[in-house]
């Protein structure tokens, strides 16, 4: 995909997406303890919401006509069979003939609504982050049993109805705790009849997660990995694995690729591609992109995708000056809608992106202000109403208007240098 869907001469964009991250609802049954749910809720930011038929219509209408595949969940803190009106939106989605792909806990799938996803092809990722009943109940809540009769059921019935294309995967999100699980997790995905594992980092949201990435134990990580990269050729199974960390060691580091030039400009096509939506109507450009370009309830999907926001997306994301929420984004280089690309994150900065890089910095300056903010009563009840006005209105604005400002600024000071040199341009 290249950039000739956008007509520079009309200003106007041709091509419609072919991919969409979609979230019906930000509710969960579970409080899983590594999810930031909990922690959004004491902020008062997370107000549980279901997508609303007025949105849904407006998708029904503008989106889903012209998607090849899209994916439910991924792209918010929700299950998405959680949503009130999931079973009547699967129906309808089910008759667009789409590639349909569902990221689940798995606990809300019914023997019916497993026969009925099958049916339609849906590719199910199942999420889980051990595999005893000590380790998955810790986190998850849940009996570990009733999980795995729940995979096995879905296993069985794809099977059943190979012809219909279904497809099982599971994803692990690892941390210190769980490291040690994986390839017992590859060896017993094999038995279960699995066809993909992807293993993410897992990302800490407080600081006393910390020492739960994988980034602060990167040797343990590198070793693990090796071994699982390794155990899944021998079953040949799929296996999505992250880049190993480059340490201090530089016999580990000899294998790994060169890191690539900062100045390096690695295309990005979701802006013509890929769209997010959640619950709330909410369209942003990716699942790793929070800055959001309109708002469904309140406008038609053609305008926000042909509108000003989007226009300005487009222009400056592959040139030298990128928007600020597009630069070093995990997504650049990784096809669009690719299970790779959670997987494939290996960055500390983003890793630890929630609590601060340094050992000595306990949480960004945004962040400590937020959650100081939110311990007073007064605060829980402005924060919610503050960040939503800021990411709905002001938050793409502000980010164009600053980057803009800091290169004219550069061409001033650039000028001014060969001014002072004698030569006028």
């Amino acid at each position: 995909m290249n950039q000739k869907g956008f007509d520079k001469d009309q200003a106007k964009l041709v091509s419609k997406p072919l991919f969409a991250w979609i979230a019906f609802s930000n509710r969960c049954n579970l409080n899983c303890t590594h999810c930031q749910r909990p922690l959004l809720k004491r902020q008062g930011v997370l107000i549980p919401t279901d997508m609303s038929w007025e949105v849904f219509g407006k998708l029904e209408s503008d989106v889903f006509p012209y998607l090849k595949r899209i994916q439910f969940g991924g792209n918010n803190f929700g299950e998405q069979l959680f949503a009130a009106n999931w079973d009547r939106f699967f129906e309808r989605i089910s008759q667009f003939g789409l590639k349909i792909t569902v990221v689940t806990n798995g606990t809300l799938l019914s023997s019916e609504r497993i026969k009925r996803m099958v049916d339609a092809g849906v590719e199910f990722n199942f999420s889980l982050e051990g595999i005893t009943a000590k380790s998955f109940e810790t986190v998850r809540g849940y009996p570990f049993d009733k999980f795995l009769d729940i995979v096995r059921e879905t296993c069985r019935e794809k099977n059943r109805k190979a012809e219909k294309g279904s497809k099982v995967n599971l994803g692990f999100t690892a941390s210190y705790d769980n490291i040690g699980e994986i390839l017992d997790l590859l060896r017993m995905a094999d038995q279960l009849g699995v066809d993909r594992v992807t293993i993410p980092h897992f990302i800490p949201w407080e600081e006393s997660q910390r020492q739960q990435s994988l980034a602060v134990h990167k040797e343990l990580a590198n070793q693990i990995f090796r071994k699982a990269e390794q155990l899944g050729r021998e079953l040949n199974l799929k296996v999505d694995l992250p880049r190993p960390f480059r340490t201090d060691n530089p016999q580990e580091n000899a294998d790994l690729p060169e890191e690539k030039s900062s100045k390096e400009i690695i295309p990005c096509y979701h802006p013509w591609q890929s769209v997010s939506i959640n619950e709330k109507g909410d369209v942003t450009p990716c699942c790793a992109a929070g800055e959001i370009l309109g708002n469904l309830a309140r406008l038609n999907f053609a305008q926000i995708w042909g509108g000003f926001k989007y226009k300005k997306l487009r222009e400056t994301v592959n040139s030298e000056r990128p928007l600020r929420f597009c630069q070093n984004c995990p997504l650049r280089g990784i096809e669009v809608g690719s299970s790779e690309s959670i997987a494939l994150w290996n960055d500390e900065d983003i890793l630890l992106a929630g609590i601060g890089h340094g050992r000595k910095v306990s949480s960004p300056v945004l962040y400590k202000v937020r959650n100081n903010i939110s311990k007073t009563r007064w605060g829980r009840r402005l924060l919610p109403h503050v960040i939503e006005f800021y990411r709905r209105y002001w938050a793409f604005t502000a980010m164009y208007l600053w980057d803009n400002g800091l290169a004219v600024l550069q061409r001033t000071q650039l000028r001014l240098a060969r001014f002072k040199n004698g030569f006028h341009p």
